[in-house]
């Protein structure tokens, strides 16, 4: 659950999108590639003529994120700056993570998930706005 700690993170600093939808994100994206992974292998072995990509289903998961990661950019401030994007950019990566943990690259899937939450919690301590971009 290496989508856990980015979605701490979100959850404890009240962000649009909670642990919950990090976990889930995570998760989902983890086992869509593990069933798209089995899938190819259980044709090949059958000596199923078709054509096996999984790669296709990154590409449909990644246009998915971003669609799930738009939805917590919705509202400006009064400065008529946008939120959520910080949100919306980590729901993104958090799929990345889920994908690489269930492909079995877990080494990539925690590196992923400290630097994104790295990444978050740095730009609050340079920046010392916890708000600038949700």
């Amino acid at each position: 659950m290496d989508g856990l700690i980015v979605g701490i993170d979100r959850e404890i600093k009240h962000k649009p999108l909670g642990a919950r939808a990090y976990i889930l994100t995570s998760a989902a994206s983890a086992a869509w590639i593990m069933i798209t992974l089995d899938l190819a292998a259980i044709m090949v072995e059958a000596g199923e003529d078709i054509a096996v990509d999984p790669t296709r289903l990154v590409q449909g998961l990644v246009g998915a994120l971003g669609f799930l990661g738009a939805g917590a950019i919705i509202s400006t401030t009064s400065q008529g700056r946008l939120r959520g994007v910080a949100s919306g950019a980590a729901i993104w990566a958090v799929g990345a993570i889920g994908l690489a943990a269930g492909a079995g690259m877990h080494a990539q899937a925690l590196t992923l998930a400290v630097l994104v939450a790295l990444v978050l919690n740095a730009y609050d301590v340079i920046v010392g706005d916890e708000d600038a971009d949700g």
